[in-house]
């Protein structure tokens, strides 16, 4: 309210129509909005732009992975009557555009300044060709190397779908696990607070041997992902003893699959499933299913059917 808000309106010469900034804990866009909703007699609006899941754009705080804006709570120092708007953005989008920052206009800020540019340029779409629109980008992109700008990273969790080697098209673990036999759900699935009877139930139904426990419905984020349940584990567990029908999931579930990406090689499908028997492929940031050694041998048999 005394320092960002009077910059902008000094700045731009009190031109400024539109002021969009990510939502946080709340008080740089209550500050400075109503700071410039005060200064020009309302004539300026005031734009969030917050992660899909978060409580301010009407979710329920689920989990998502920009980081530095959201929330599953509702601040103190946030107050809901100062933005005129919230705009809901995907990780998806939000990490495109902190890549295409970085590449085009030479800005290496974070993930949540790639969240506000998208709804920046969404606000600009409707605007009028005077439109003044301001987006505050406060978040540098140095803590990020790892993950946001690493081709790995990005790949791991399905952001990236072309081969990471820029090679020539082969089939990746997207085409896999569209390949697997049967209807399946897009997630076969079990809960925490699920039986050991329905957990057997559901593998059994859906021909599957492995499968995660999740905290949500589908679509879920991996966030939401407690762990991982087998047939052979359970059914091993229960007929030695350790294991009675009637227990909760949460208590003999083993820890969350690893991950692979959609986009991600037939070839790093392959080497993952070396140490582990499944794996969970991940598109967007969303679990979308699991693939198994013998899932993947299936698809390499049919392969030549396929040309």
């Amino acid at each position: 309210y005394e320092t960002t808000g009077p910059e902008i309106w000094a700045d731009t010469d009190g031109k400024v129509t539109h002021f969009v900034a990510g939502v946080g804990t709340g008080g740089t866009i209550t500050g400075a909005g109503r700071y410039l909703k005060e200064v020009s007699g309302g004539r300026v609006r005031i734009i969030g732009a917050d992660p899909e899941g978060s409580v301010y754009s009407g979710g329920t705080g689920r989990p998502y992975l920009v980081e530095g804006v959201g929330e599953d709570f509702w601040p103190a120092a946030y107050d809901p009557s100062v933005p005129d708007e919230i705009i809901a953005v995907s990780d998806a989008d939000s990490f495109d555009m902190t890549r295409r920052l970085a590449r085009e206009e030479a800005l290496l800020v974070g993930g949540s300044c790639g969240m506000a540019v998208v709804a920046a340029l969404k606000v600009a779409e409707d605007a009028g060709p005077d439109a003044l629109v301001v987006v505050l980008l406060p978040d540098g992109g140095r803590g990020y190397m790892s993950k946001i700008f690493n081709d790995a990273w990005m790949s791991s969790y399905g952001f990236l779908r072309t081969p990471l080697d820029h090679s020539l098209p082969e089939p990746n673990v997207g085409d896999v696990l569209r390949g697997k036999s049967g209807a399946l759900p897009d997630l076969v699935h079990t809960h925490p607070s699920e039986t050991v009877r329905d957990a057997i139930g559901i593998l059994r139904e859906y021909g599957v041997s492995q499968m995660p426990v999740v905290g949500a419905e589908p679509p879920v984020m991996a966030g939401e992902v407690a762990g991982s349940v087998s047939e052979r584990e359970l059914l091993s567990a229960v007929f030695e003893g350790r294991a009675k029908l009637a227990d909760a999931v949460s208590l003999h579930m083993s820890p969350p699959l690893p991950l692979i990406g959609a986009g991600e090689l037939v070839s790093a499908a392959a080497k993952a499933l070396r140490d582990w028997d499944a794996v969970m492929v991940v598109e967007e940031g969303k679990p979308v299913g699991v693939i198994t050694r013998h899932d993947l041998l299936g698809f390499l048999s049919e392969a030549p059917r396929r040309r």
